[in-house]
């Protein structure tokens, strides 16, 4: 299991960004740059929900936060493990327009509104499901594209810091148009992920 190796320390370094847990039965974010505040605010947000606060909290937080940090942050880690940018510009999402092109070549074809709906809830609560910062004419771009379709929770869905796609168009694609054999992203995947292959959610053929 990773651990925060330098984080603890009174006066030491503070991750990137700050300590930042994704709850993922709710999407509440927890943000603080402090080890305690962190810890602590995570606890109030269980009690006011009326739930038990784990014995193991602040480890599992620290698990989370492991599989986005830079190498040297997290003891029992691999230097070399692929890992997420969880800081994205619009820049980032170039690569990805070859995603794109593969939808607009099989004919615009979209997997269904549930499924959709059903997706977009399960990036909404995902610590992946980051910020995208520049480029108005990128967003005008994409909102074009995905223009008469939506799900429940487009507010709540910005970019993937795995694959670098915009996920409110993600969402809609058939797995076939998608990178879903790419063997560095799945690994970086969680394992909630719709498109992580041997996770629960995945639905290899876009199925209700």
């Amino acid at each position: 299991m990773n651990r925060l190796c330098l984080t603890k320390k009174p006066f030491g370094p503070c991750p990137p960004d700050g300590y930042r847990y994704v709850f993922p039965e709710d999407g509440y974010v927890v943000h603080a740059w402090t080890y305690t505040d962190w810890v602590n605010e995570a606890g109030l947000h269980l009690r006011a929900n009326g739930k038990e606060i784990p014995f193991d909290l602040g480890e599992q937080m620290e698990e989370q936060m492991c599989q986005t940090l830079p190498p040297g942050w997290c003891s029992y880690d691999d230097p070399n493990r692929a890992r997420p940018n969880v800081s994205l510009s619009w820049g980032d999402f170039i690569p990805a327009l070859s995603t794109f092109k593969r939808w607009l070549d099989s004919g615009k074809e979209t997997v269904s509104q549930e499924e959709a709906d059903r997706r977009a809830l399960i990036c909404s609560r995902c610590y992946l499901n980051v910020n995208i910062t520049g480029c108005s004419g990128c967003q005008r771009l994409i909102a074009d594209v995905v223009v008469a379709k939506k799900s429940k929770f487009d507010e709540s869905i910005r970019g993937c810091a795995v694959c670098k796609c915009v996920l409110r168009a993600k969402v809609h694609f058939p797995i076939k148009t998608l990178d879903s054999e790419n063997e560095k992203l799945q690994s970086m995947y969680p394992n909630h992920c719709w498109l992580k292959k041997d996770g629960p959610n995945y639905r290899g053929g876009d199925s209700n």
